[in-house]
């Protein structure tokens, strides 16, 4: 409670009736934990339909209110307000056994939040997660067995070594997200599909893109990936939302890279590529993980789905 209200409330004489997590504001505190940053748009999308938008904006005031969740602005940029866990809502959370995984410091999260390009990149990666959520619900047939965000790889990176002409090669990849599907496609007959995305704004250049390929170049031929997740496959899905030029951009500078590596084709065929709408709002969840919109780096007559159907 802000100083001016208590001050207010003794000189009524009025008492406050405390303030009580309800089932919507835990439901909101939960969804915040998954997506780690998410505007009352993006959180109403998740659960509601969107003429639910201004009770959605009431309970995080009464939860911001409550230092429950933080909201985040732009100094200079009238933008929504972009919301955050608040140590109040990590300890409850915590308190039903939930791990939270976060390390939290208030004045970091406000300077990070100055950033814009740092808070496009966190909303985009919650656009991704929350239509894989309205897919999950919405497809009966697909169920998400496990959803990791950038930042559990932020905090553990993922280091990769493999042999090359006799010199060990070692990189380390910090993915946007990982999903992981399994798919129901008969009674008793089940398949994992694992994705890891990377988040395209078209602000890399080519050699910072390329430098990222020859990472998961050895990310892929180490195999990392069966140590760390128990899997056998994987999918890298790049996503942009600048424009199908820069998805084109982005295969060409992929094929490029594989060739000056020497990389055998099979591996060239793990990376898929898709250009959204800014607004991913504006497809639906089942387009963008089953129609064929997504292109190999040396394929251009022939989309593919993203889970393969």
């Amino acid at each position: 409670m802000h100083a001016s209200k208590q001050t207010e409330d003794r000189k009524s004489g009025t008492k406050r009736t405390p303030f009580v997590v309800t089932p919507v504001h835990d439901l909101l505190l939960h969804d915040l934990n998954t997506l780690h940053r998410a505007t009352a748009e993006q959180l109403t999308r998740l659960n509601y339909k969107m003429g639910m938008l201004t009770t959605v904006k009431a309970r995080l005031k009464d939860l911001s209110d409550n230092r429950y969740v933080l909201p985040l602005s732009h100094p200079s940029i009238r933008l929504p307000y972009m919301y955050a866990l608040d140590r109040k809502g990590l300890n409850h959370l915590a308190s039903q056994g939930v791990d939270v995984r976060e390390y939290f410091r208030p004045s970091s999260e406000e300077d990070s939040a100055k950033n814009f390009l740092f808070r496009e990149h966190m909303l985009a990666i919650s656009d991704i997660l929350i239509h894989s959520l309205l897919f999950e619900k919405t497809e009966p047939s697909y169920r998400i067995s496990s959803m990791l965000h950038e930042r559990v790889f932020k905090n553990n990176p993922i280091k990769a070594t493999y042999e090359r002409n006799n010199r060990e090669e070692t990189r380390t990849i910090v993915p946007d997200a990982y999903l992981e599907f399994v798919h129901t496609r008969e009674p008793g007959k089940e398949e994992t599909i694992p994705v890891m995305w990377e988040l395209d704004r078209g602000t890399e250049d080519q050699k910072f893109f390329r430098r990222r390929i020859r990472a998961y170049s050895v990310f892929l031929r180490s195999r990392a990936f069966k140590t760390l997740f128990s899997i056998e496959n994987i999918t890298i899905a790049f996503a942009t939302t600048k424009n199908h030029n820069r998805m084109k951009q982005m295969r060409e500078w992929t094929r490029k890279e594989l060739a000056a590596s020497s990389e055998p084709l099979w591996l060239g065929q793990l990376f898929l590529f898709t250009s959204l709408p800014e607004n991913i709002g504006e497809i639906e969840p089942r387009q963008l993980f089953l129609d064929p919109i997504w292109y190999l780096p040396s394929d251009d007559e022939n989309p593919v789905s993203l889970l393969g159907e």
